[in-house]
């Protein structure tokens, strides 16, 4: 691990990181709010869309995420992932970023931004010790060096908060909508990211709210996700065929989990667990990745997992609370996927594309309970030997899972509000237990 002095600069991995902006976890200090900003050639943000933080969580390129907030051992952090090798050309410096309105980050006690890789090795930390006044703070920056990424200690912050920053880097419009959340009090579990490593999205963005929500419905992802079983996410990896055993104490008649898969060398892989018909992955990855849900026994307890792929394989176990968000605007990708719309009704226009004609088939899944969500409620495309797939459908009011079963294609999806003139289907419940 290096640890780091104002100024200072070391090479990092060229693989997926994670960067943890944290402090000591004391109450009554000053809520510190963690955002990625990317900057092109000259210093500048391209577009609200170059800045990623907890209201706009994916970048388009799908290379940096915002993946929520943990706590353990003392500390508090929020956690970004980044995927270097996915970052677009554009892009030559990535701005690691924090800012607090409840306070000065004189008065945030151990401020710090930690790297460290998919496997938990840190291969960078810097500690900041000469904080003042600053309401926003630049942490650190990874930049393009010689084909090579490289991560500085930067330290440098503003007394006029967001507003002197965004001279800097431009991105008003965005920039100032930076700032922390109302405090929570977070669970107990350690200060580890929630949500799944940088996924394989060709583009995802955000065009607004775009309608008026169902009256009564709750559209809150935080109370949507609270209500389910809450775990670190489980990594394990291996070659050609393993057993392995996800060792949780999954509830009886819980909901599904997501199960992530990647592969190396070899697109197909075989997850299946003993005892049931159906796998839970018999299929090629498109780009290596792909997500599905995974439904845990009805007894509850731990799960066996059986693996086949000829080279070499991660899969990653992650809560409920990990689906990507499926907001108004467009989302591209390949493959299986796991997304949650949280929103009013809507219309989702759905392209693929796949030469070797394979099938494509979506769900969603909703109730009013987590062991409602163990079968699909409805299926909303399904195309057999599918080279294109062009589809138009109605999605209701959210809280509901929406699930890309069956896919080896690269797709696109649209989300725009319901047409206003069709009738409403009406708020779903809140899921709890």
């Amino acid at each position: 691990m290096t640890h780091m002095i104002k100024g200072a600069n070391a090479p990092v991995p060229a693989a997926p990181l994670r960067v943890a902006v944290g402090r000591q976890s004391v109450p009554g200090a000053p809520t510190v709010s963690a955002a990625a900003l990317l900057l092109d050639a000259a210093g500048a943000v391209r577009g609200d869309a170059d800045i990623v933080f907890d209201d706009r969580p994916v970048h388009p390129s799908g290379a940096v995420r915002h993946v929520g907030t943990g706590q353990g051992a003392g500390q508090l952090a929020e956690w970004l992932e980044l995927d270097l090798l996915r970052v677009e050309a554009d892009v030559q410096r990535v701005l690691i970023v924090g800012s607090c309105t409840d306070g000065t980050f004189g008065q945030v006690p151990g401020l710090y931004a930690q790297l460290s890789t998919f496997d938990g090795t840190i291969v960078a930390r810097y500690a900041v010790t000469d904080a003042t006044a600053e309401t926003a703070f630049v942490l650190g920056e990874l930049y393009r060096r010689h084909g090579a990424w490289r991560f500085r200690a930067v330290g440098q912050g503003y007394e006029d908060g967001l507003a002197g920053l965004t001279r800097d880097v431009g991105g008003a419009g965005a920039v100032t909508a930076v700032s922390p959340p109302a405090p929570v009090v977070p669970s107990a579990s350690p200060a580890v990211p929630s949500g799944s490593g940088p996924v394989p999205l060709a583009g995802v963005g955000k065009a607004g709210s775009g309608g008026t929500p169902d009256v009564g419905a709750s559209f809150e992802p935080s109370s949507w996700a609270a209500d389910f079983f809450a775990f670190e996410p489980r990594v394990y990896r291996g070659k050609g065929a393993k057993t392995v055993t996800v060792d949780l104490p999954f509830p009886p008649n819980g909901e599904p989990v997501i199960l992530e898969a990647r592969t190396e060398e070899y697109h197909f892989i075989s997850v299946k667990i003993p005892g049931r018909e159906d796998d839970v992955f018999l299929s090629d990855l498109p780009d290596h990745y792909g997500r599905t849900l995974m439904v845990p026994n009805r007894k509850g307890g731990p799960l066996t997992l059986k693996v086949r792929n000829s080279g070499a394989w991660q899969l990653t176990v992650l809560p409920l609370s990990a689906a990507l968000p499926l907001d108004f605007g467009t989302i591209a990708g390949s493959g299986r996927e796991v997304f949650v719309r949280t929103g009013p009704a809507a219309e989702l226009k759905v392209r693929a594309e796949d030469p070797y004609k394979g099938w494509f088939q979506m769900h969603y899944h909703w109730g009013d309970s987590p062991s409602d969500l163990r079968r699909p409620a409805k299926r909303l495309v399904y195309e057999w030997n599918g080279r294109r797939v062009r589809e138009k459908v109605a999605l209701p009011s959210g809280p509901i899972l929406v699930t890309i079963d069956k896919s080896r294609h690269q797709w696109e999806l649209t989300l725009d509000p319901a047409d206003p003139s069709e009738p409403s289907r009406g708020a779903r419940k809140a899921w709890r237990r």
